[in-house]
């Protein structure tokens, strides 16, 4: 750079000193570039310590804590020491209140992510990062139910028949009000096959009396324990069965008047039909159908030729309000029925003593009970529990690798 000279005239004052003035502005001008270039270094220097210093904010040395907060909801904090300086990144996420000086409060406020950081005086920085939502979205219900039943029967038949046949008379109580089971030429007599566990036979050592004793007693225990699971998103319909379908021939009348049979295919088992609502982060709102159905086959039916066993089915439709994680009673039973039959020969039957000659009696005894808990729980799709995900281990056998094996080189033949 040549240095800066300024045009004086001749007759003037100063005119006589050009050179004095030219050697002192150049020696100015060198000064200057030595204070430019000692500018620069210092510049230069207080940029890299500036950038080293940026380098180690943005890498502290505590991790990140994060936060999943529905809006509306709070989430207090409390610290060891005393807090200097807080930071928001977006507050219309979520904001903070500070209570005290180690106290404050998270507050979400509408959907998204934002990070809030807070200096304390005698401590590291805590770092955490708020994910707000709203409580219905990105949420699914695990719907846990247990069905719990114990059933007693009690079932005891006492019955006497007798039989007395004379030249002019006919007397027949019980299995014997009838000739149906006697066979006409040999006159010898067959039980029937709803006799019951002990039966006595004789003829007292006449032939004009005939005397039948039928004892049975049966006693059995049932126990059912159920606990199907099943999820489903916010406001959505779940179904579930395990056991089976049973044909149900049905006859519908037809155009030439022949009546046909079609199959009608009934489930049964254990089912559960439910739709879950999040009305709040602590309250799901359900509305469900739990079912427990089993054969019966001592009520079947015989229709057409086709014995369709009967269904003994407990059920319970119910729309309620359960917290989260709660376990809830939605139904509860205790049946107990008790039921006496006595069949004879009116106004004898009614004998003391006597009377059992001529009746046979039936004690029966049924008691049931019935409990059904319903136990539902909010997860996020994105973090589901770990009793919720199935884990499978690759599989490190390659596809079709057998069929070719014959055509790949020698060294990818093996796997």
């Amino acid at each position: 750079m040549s240095p800066v000279t300024f045009g004086i005239a001749s007759d003037h004052p100063c005119f006589g000193r050009r050179n004095v003035f030219s050697s002192w502005r150049t020696g100015s001008l060198t000064g200057h570039r030595r204070m430019a270039r000692i500018a620069v270094l210092a510049a230069a220097c207080c940029g890299v310590l500036l950038c080293g210093t940026a380098v180690a904010a943005q890498t502290p040395d505590t991790a990140v804590l994060r936060v999943d907060l529905p809006a509306g909801r709070s989430y207090p904090i409390t610290t060891a020491s005393n807090i200097t300086q807080v930071s928001v990144a977006s507050p219309d996420v979520a904001d903070v209140l500070v209570m005290g000086s180690r106290d404050l409060v998270i507050n979400g406020r509408g959907s998204g992510e934002s990070d809030v950081i807070l200096w304390l005086a005698d401590a590291p920085l805590r770092h955490y990062r708020v994910s707000v939502h709203a409580p219905p979205d990105r949420q699914q219900v695990v719907l846990a139910v247990k069905f719990a039943e114990v059933r007693r029967d009690f079932l005891r038949n006492l019955g006497l028949s007798g039989l007395y046949r004379g030249n002019h008379a006919r007397v027949g109580t019980g299995q014997f009000n009838t000739d149906n089971g006697f066979n006409g030429n040999t006159g010898s007599f067959t039980l029937p096959n709803a006799a019951g566990f002990g039966t006595v036979l004789t003829d007292f050592g006449t032939s004009t009396l005939l005397g039948l004793l039928d004892a049975d007693e049966q006693t059995g225990t049932a126990r059912i324990l159920a606990e199907p699971t099943l999820m489903a998103g916010n406001k959505d319909t779940a179904s579930f069965l395990a056991g089976g379908e049973i044909p149900i021939p049905v006859a519908q009348n037809s155009a030439s008047g022949i009546p046909t049979i079609t199959i009608l295919w009934r489930e049964f088992g254990i089912k559960l039909n439910f739709v879950a609502e999040v009305v709040s982060d602590s309250v799901i709102r359900l509305h469900l159908r739990p079912e427990v159905s089993s054969l019966d086959f001592n009520n079947a039916l015989t229709i057409s030729g086709f014995k369709v066993p009967a269904l003994r089915s407990r059920h319970i439709e119910s729309t309620v309000d359960v917290r989260r994680d709660q376990s809830l009673i939605i139904s509860g039973m205790m049946d107990d029925e008790r039921q006496k039959t006595k069949d004879g020969i009116p106004f004898l039957k009614d004998i003391p003593i006597l009377g059992s000659l001529f009746s046979s009696t039936t004690w029966q005894r049924n008691e049931t009970e019935l409990l059904i808990i319903v136990t539902p729980t909010v997860t996020d799709p994105m973090h589901p529990r770990p009793q919720d995900v199935m884990h499978f281990s690759p599989d490190s056998v390659l596809p079709a690798h057998e069929a070719l094996e014959p055509r790949l080189p020698s060294s990818l033949a093996k796997p």
